[in-house]
């Protein structure tokens, strides 16, 4: 069976389950499966990379496009990535299904939920930076 790199360049895309659980509630481990195909550049703002992150692959969201690369964060997290580069990036999410039913990255659900996840992305940001500074109150009490 080929790994996803190769995949994609022996045959233009790739087919896996989800796993994790940071881009629920539209990808949900166990129920969807996604498909990769190999990155267009430059990426555009909700387009949704997979990349190299700390020997593994990771799947988030662009939430920004700058001249250093992309800013990107997990649908379910807080966490803004700053330092996603076009050489980290293997391969782009082109759509997945959910059961027996697929949505492409230009079907109106998936735009629908892009913007979702947008307008929360601060409110996201803020929780958990909230929680940090509160962690370390109460470690200094």
């Amino acid at each position: 069976m080929l790994g996803l790199e190769e995949s994609l360049k022996q045959n233009g895309i790739y087919v896996t389950q989800t796993k994790g659980d940071s881009m629920n509630p539209m990808l949900v481990e166990g129920r969807d499966k996604v498909v990769i195909v190999p990155p267009v550049f430059p990426l555009k703002k909700h387009d949704i990379p997979v990349y190299r992150k700390q020997g593994h692959y990771t799947m988030h969201r662009i939430v920004k496009v700058t001249k250093k690369g992309y800013i990107i964060c997990a649908d379910n997290r807080g966490v803004l990535e700053t330092t996603v580069k076009e050489s980290d990036i293997v391969g782009m999410l082109e759509g997945f299904y959910q059961e027996d039913k697929y949505i492409g990255r230009e079907d109106e659900a998936y735009a629908e939920y892009s913007k979702l996840a947008e307008k929360t992305l601060y409110k996201r940001v803020i929780k958990r930076y909230s929680r940090r500074v509160l962690e370390k109150l109460k470690i200094r009490k």
